[in-house]
């Protein structure tokens, strides 16, 4: 984790105790803290991009590719010659 001033703090109010127990048992298996196995979770997903953003991605890094209907039937129909 990065040291950054600008830490904040998270309350999650009604968790279903089943949840919790789930979690604070697999945090208990990887010797974390509830807090420490939460942050981590975090921490991976605002590390992975969704689907509509690596969607957004591509098309603001890209060039885009011009084919009309007719380039796309000839591409397949060339292919099973």
């Amino acid at each position: 984790m990065s040291e950054s001033a600008d830490v904040g703090i998270i309350q999650v109010r009604d968790v279903d105790p089943t949840t919790l127990a789930v979690l604070r048992e697999r945090a208990r298996s990887l010797g974390q803290s509830l807090s420490g196995y939460l942050r981590d979770l975090m921490d991976a997903d605002a590390a992975t991009e969704t689907n509509a953003e690596v969607i957004a991605r591509i098309a603001r890094d890209r060039e885009p590719v011009e084919l009309t209907m007719d380039d796309i039937l000839a591409a397949r129909d060339e292919g099973r010659r």
